[in-house]
């Protein structure tokens, strides 16, 4: 189905990491066996002030990795978390001036060697395309799909994840994963910061849309992702999804779409938000419905970026 490319453009691979040492380690495992040349591709870390040894490792791993012939490794140490996205963002700024494409990972995903020839071969056979994304499925349970193709109704305010057995094109990939071709990044200039965590890559995909890049997910590929079944449900967590729900809204929709679709989240969604607590926890957890009620609450003010819960 995929014929395997012989002319290589050059990748930049960007990884965020926060004391997560031993996926980490587990990630580059599997990078470093690509089915790619190694001097097409460059590697950038950004370390939100990791306390696990997780720097001290990554350069162990890096100077093995020098012999393979990567055109770079780099690890970036921050003094503070700068979040999932910001992180990126600033990653982004220092991605090699000649990088064609943009591999975005989290730092405990875990690719298949052919990945990137086929994520690559999709963008030559459909040059409108501006993102990719794969299959993503549990490391725990690799037969259940976690993440499938993202579609947003900005009427309603409602998100929908899908997962289809061919390429579809959607609204949003999930950005544990997703091949971005470089000039879409200049193009956006970069993600948006104003959501710490959480939904940037909504957002971002949202507004490739906007300029005319289409967006594919492509279960052809099957990434593994190290993370709990339902996810975890953290206050911070938990504040970040809500806020940024609406937030994407209210960046993206038209006018009278926000007109229509802010009432409804007020009768319909607030109450949604409560019994999906309820059934998660299988009791009421009050202080939870105050953190999304002020995750709502911040959202409606445009109360963006890093906020001390």
């Amino acid at each position: 189905m995929f014929e395997k490319i012989t002319n290589f453009p050059f990748v930049s691979i960007v990884i965020p990491t926060l004391n997560r040492r031993t996926d980490i380690i587990k990630c580059l495992h599997f990078l470093r066996k690509l089915d790619y040349p190694a001097k097409y591709m460059e590697m950038i870390i950004w370390d939100n002030g990791s306390t696990d040894g997780t720097q001290a490792e990554v350069n162990r791993v890096f100077k093995e990795m020098k012999n393979e012939g990567w055109r770079s490794l780099n690890i970036i140490q921050s003094e503070e978390n700068l979040g999932g996205f910001t992180s990126r963002d600033e990653l982004f700024k220092r991605v090699d001036s000649n990088t064609d494409y943009v591999l975005n990972i989290d730092d405990d995903v875990f690719l298949p060697s052919d990945s990137l020839n086929v994520l690559i071969s999709t963008f030559q056979d459909h040059p409108d395309t501006g993102i990719i994304g794969p299959r993503i499925v549990y490391e725990s349970k690799p037969d259940e799909t976690a993440h499938g193709a993202g579609f947003v109704n900005l009427w309603a305010g409602r998100y929908r994840d899908t997962d289809t057995n061919g390429m579809i094109e959607c609204d949003y990939v999930i950005g544990c994963c997703m091949l971005i071709k470089a000039e879409v990044i200049f193009d956006l200039k970069g993600f948006d910061r104003d959501y710490y965590t959480s939904h940037a890559e909504v957002d971002f995909c949202l507004r490739a849309k906007k300029k005319g890049y289409k967006i594919f997910y492509l279960p052809d590929i099957i990434v593994r992702h190290n993370v709990a079944r339902g996810g975890t449900k953290t206050p911070e967590r938990t504040y970040y999804i809500y806020r940024n729900k609406l937030l994407v809204i209210r960046k993206n929709a038209s006018l009278l779409q926000k007109m229509i679709c802010f009432p409804l989240y007020t009768i319909f969604w607030v109450p949604k938000m409560i019994l999906d607590s309820i059934r998660f926890h299988r009791g009421i957890r009050l202080e939870e419905w105050l953190v999304m009620l002020k995750a709502a609450r911040h959202a409606i003010i445009n109360r963006v970026g890093k906020v001390d819960l």
